[in-house]
């Protein structure tokens, strides 16, 4: 007959207190980073919904304005735009055209000036020499474990790295600017490119992980109590 008594054993209690004491402060971890994120979410919502702003003539440090929009003017390159794979804000696949813009103080900005399909048979036209931009700005982006490498000489692009990029158009390492510019969209609803495709993928999971986190600890600390009970019952 179970005892009212609780009695689950030192070796028992001891690997419990750690590991509770563990889940309780990865609960905690990820509790400190709910306002944080959140304050940042709002920020770039904030960035997004913002008027434009003259784009400085040096900026050191592009993390810092992500998401933020920018106008300058320049000269945008004769050259054939580079079309980097990738989906729309939709999930459509298609192609992104990118291509820099050189300021007439400063260096050259690369541009996506919007999106296309695959299915399309002529390639829009887009601005060659003096242009007018305003968009967002985005970080340099970095490729995933499971993205192909680019392969400039065959065409096939599948990250905007603007590196590579400057490096395709023939810019030196101090001519362009290393962030992207992704340009308004302009025209009607169907036009061509499609412009103003800024994804925002900022996952703001915190809250659910501290759930989790505690929930496990919660679950922890109830088969310890049962497991007490049980053994000295079974002591009895």
């Amino acid at each position: 007959m179970m005892s009212g008594s609780f009695r689950p054993g030192l070796a028992l209690t001891y690997v419990t207190v750690m590991a509770f004491s563990v889940l309780l402060a990865l609960g905690t971890w990820q509790a400190k980073k709910i306002a944080p994120k959140n304050q940042l979410v709002a920020s770039i919502e904030a960035g997004l919904a913002a008027e434009p702003v003259v784009l400085p003539v040096h900026l050191d440090d592009p993390a810092a304005v992500a998401y933020r929009r920018f106008s300058f003017e320049g000269i945008a390159s004769q050259r054939a735009p580079v079309k980097v794979f990738g989906t729309n804000l939709e999930g459509k696949a298609g192609f992104h055209l990118y291509k820099p813009v050189a300021r007439d103080f400063g260096r050259a900005v690369i541009v996506n000036f919007g999106w296309v399909p695959f299915e399309l048979d002529v390639m829009p036209r887009l601005p060659v020499g003096p242009v007018s931009i305003q968009g967002v700005l985005m970080a340099n982006p970095v490729a995933g474990s499971f993205t192909l490498e680019n392969d400039p000489e065959n065409g096939n692009w599948y990250f905007a790295d603007v590196h590579e990029l400057a490096v395709h158009f023939g810019l030196g390492s101090k001519d362009y600017y290393h962030f992207r510019l992704f340009a308004d969209h302009s025209g009607g609803p169907r036009a061509l490119p499609k412009g103003s495709q800024v994804r925002v993928n900022i996952p703001n999971n915190h809250f659910q992980y501290m759930l989790t986190w505690y929930g496990i600890a919660g679950a922890l600390l109830g088969v310890y109590l049962v497991f007490g009970y049980k053994k000295n019952g079974e002591d009895d």
